[in-house]
């Protein structure tokens, strides 16, 4: 089953909301997207919200948070047909 996440921005941290429960918080998207990947997060199941005291991600946020993701993506999965 796939993970679902919701991000959004809290207290200058991004701030992900997991399907499966777990909250991953971090200072910067590479950062964010690293840890996403790492708990099996895929780009296409990403999300972004808004609540009572969040801050909304700008496009441009959004749109490389998505690009790190998919570039994490892609560089494990050369690394694990290479092996």
């Amino acid at each position: 089953m796939a993970i679902h996440v919701t991000i959004g921005l809290f207290k200058n941290q991004f701030a992900a909301e997991l399907s499966d429960g777990r909250c991953i918080e971090r200072p910067d998207f590479r950062a964010l997207a690293l840890a996403l990947v790492h708990a099996g997060v895929r780009a296409d199941n990403v999300q972004f919200g808004w609540k009572a005291g969040q801050r909304m991600l700008t496009a441009g946020q959004q749109v490389a948070l998505h690009a790190e993701m998919r570039r994490l993506e892609n560089e494990y999965r050369v690394l694990s047909s290479a092996a």
